[in-house]
């Protein structure tokens, strides 16, 4: 009976009890009274972040946390204009060493693009054998291959303000990782990357590697070669699918696996539809939103043979042409729904969740991302409290003449139809001590709300100047996407929209 139950407990929870501690900590005085976040991306398609573990710095600059995993994985926190990263395996504990603190600004904060600054986070009392060390003396051998600055010495690039990684990586590890990588007789310079003897090289860089005890960094290191072959057209896309990809294990959360798989099969329907047999994908998926007949379809292709691969390459395409205009969204959709239900792998499902919440996150009839912020009284706001009600909701500054010019516009709107709709604005003030003198000082009556504690709320609504509005309905789900301003005749698009629904 006890080993009845016992194999019944390994089949519930097989995950929780052969999957391990991670745990991280460290003393950065300067970030005291900071909330760190430590994440991880679900997966290497929609790049989606998946929070792993939330600590508090006290007040001497301490912090630590853990979380449970069975596999290495890429983590990373994001520190005002880094993304600070670290691999960690099963069973370990980290001493995270941090950059010094240099928080965004505001413009940082307005910019679409900005793009945060990769930081490999150092460990205290690193030793050459830990993971991360050998990754980075990886990393500096094979930028050896390709880049042509790096025959400067570390002093000489730093005075000369080089952009390259090196400068962007500057933790105690990766200096010395630089320093044992220079004095290597693989590092080499080339002007011209056709005259590589890839072969020779390789073999060179697996010598020095041989003796390191992880399959996750002979992977890495793998597909990352691999990858050199690929961006330097040694081996096209049809080769290296066939040498790296059709008859090897998936590596879902290897990081390199996936970079080079994403740019091997990056527009694989735009190729394979091109041929003869492949241009019926366009059927399939525009006039029937049919799984099923796309396989049938792309079986013809051998380096689709492996049914696993099949389906992640599927999964990939989907997602990129759901930001292009070559396949209907419906069928897209259509086909995604059934992938997602007839797929047994459990990654897959996750991945095609990922895909559809991601895709449709912005589209009319559905739902917009969710949020919950602190309006001038300090009570938390959600769109949930305004279900059942119409909601004209606005991305706004204080510091926006433009803002400021339509808040007087919204006062009417509100005046004249508060019965009919909410507004609600979104503001990037630095503080929300700023955004509350201004609204009580101007008096306006309806809802403003501070992005502080959901920076990122900007980012998932694709905000890219101010003011930016959109239009819920009373279920929750867009209705315009966006929706014009009060300058543009929002009052008139809006009782449209809503004699159109019937509600008035």
């Amino acid at each position: 009976m006890r080993l009845k139950h016992l194999l019944l407990i390994l089949f519930i929870f097989p995950q929780t009890l052969f999957s391990q501690n991670v745990i991280l900590k460290g003393n950065v005085p300067e970030y005291a009274g900071e909330k760190f976040t430590f994440s991880t991306y679900s997966d290497y398609i929609t790049f989606t972040e998946e929070e792993l573990c939330t600590t508090v710095v006290d007040d001497n600059g301490n912090f630590t946390c853990s979380f449970i995993t069975e596999e290495t994985k890429y983590i990373f926190i994001k520190l005002g204009v880094y993304e600070a990263f670290v691999f960690v395996e099963p069973n370990r504990e980290y001493e995270l060493l941090l950059p010094e603190r240099k928080d965004k600004t505001i413009a940082d904060e307005l910019n679409p693009y900005f793009k945060s600054i990769q930081y490999h986070l150092g460990l205290s009392n690193i030793i050459e054998s830990e993971l991360n060390y050998q990754l980075a003396f990886f990393d500096e051998i094979y930028s050896g291959l390709v880049n042509e600055n790096l025959h400067l010495t570390y002093s000489e690039l730093k005075e000369r303000n080089v952009d390259s990684k090196l400068n962007k990586v500057d933790t105690v590890f990766s200096k010395k990782a630089y320093s044992r990588a220079i004095n290597n007789s693989t590092y080499f310079i080339y002007k011209n990357l056709k005259e590589i003897d890839a072969t020779r090289e390789f073999n060179k860089i697996d010598s020095i590697f041989f003796d390191v005890d992880s399959k996750f960094f002979h992977d890495f290191k793998k597909y990352k070669l691999a990858l050199f072959l690929y961006s330097s057209n040694r081996e096209r896309s049809k080769s290296i699918s066939n040498t790296y990809y059709l008859d090897n294990k998936v590596l879902y959360h290897n990081p390199q696996y996936m970079s080079l798989f994403n740019q091997v099969y990056k527009d694989y329907f735009t190729y394979f539809g091109r041929t003869d047999g492949g241009k019926k994908i366009y059927k399939d998926i525009n006039n029937l939103g049919s799984y099923s007949s796309l396989c049938k379809t792309l079986r013809q292709d051998s380096i689709l043979q492996n049914d696993t691969l099949k389906e992640l390459v599927i999964l990939k395409c989907l997602y990129n042409e759901f930001y292009k205009d070559k396949f209907s969204r419906k069928g897209l959709l259509s086909v995604l729904d059934s992938l997602e239900i007839s797929t047994t792998i459990n990654e897959h499902k996750l991945i095609a969740n990922n895909i559809r919440e991601k895709a449709t996150k912005l589209l009319v009839g559905f739902n917009p991302p969710a949020f919950e912020l602190y309006d001038k009284d300090s009570n938390l706001v959600s769109l949930e409290n305004y279900y059942g009600k119409y909601v004209y909701l606005g991305f706004c500054t204080t510091m926006s003449y433009g803002c400021i010019k339509e808040f007087k516009m919204l006062e009417n709107l509100y005046k004249n139809h508060k019965d009919h709709f909410e507004i609600v604005i979104i503001c990037l003030d630095e503080t929300i001590e700023q955004m509350k003198y201004f609204v009580e000082n101007e008096g306006y009556p309806f809802t403003f709300l501070h992005y502080g504690n959901q920076s990122e709320v900007f980012k998932d609504y694709d905000i890219r100047a101010f003011p930016t509005y959109y239009f819920i309905d009373p279920e929750g789900k867009l209705s315009m996407s966006p929706a014009p301003s009060p300058d543009q005749n929002a009052e008139f698009v809006i009782f449209k929209k809503m004699r159109a629904n019937g509600d008035i």
